[in-house]
């Protein structure tokens, strides 16, 4: 049985560390107007959510034009529909 959690990832932060199984699988993600923030939604067995070591995993917002580092995987983008805004998430890995 699989389950989602929803995650939130702040705007203009630094790297923000996550604790989740190395086996999530990232779904969506959304920009939130009434929030300001970016939601990830991510795939987990349910098994995994109780008694299981979760690995931090690194994540970070870039705002379209930012430098991206040649260690980060994409995984996706997200618009703000009030303003020309563009947000796209990326995994840092190794």
């Amino acid at each position: 049985m699989k389950t989602i959690h929803k995650h939130r990832l702040e705007i203009g932060a630094e790297v923000q560390d996550i604790k989740l199984p190395e086996t999530g699988k990232v779904l969506r993600v959304d920009y939130i107007q009434q929030e300001r923030v970016v939601y990830m939604w991510v795939e987990v067995d349910a098994d995994t959510v109780i008694d299981t070591p979760k690995e931090v995993r690194r994540f970070k917002v870039f705002a379209t034009g930012s430098g991206i580092p040649d260690n980060a995987r994409y995984i996706g983008t997200t618009l703000d529909n009030l303003k020309p805004e563009a947000y796209h998430v990326y995994e840092l890995v190794g």
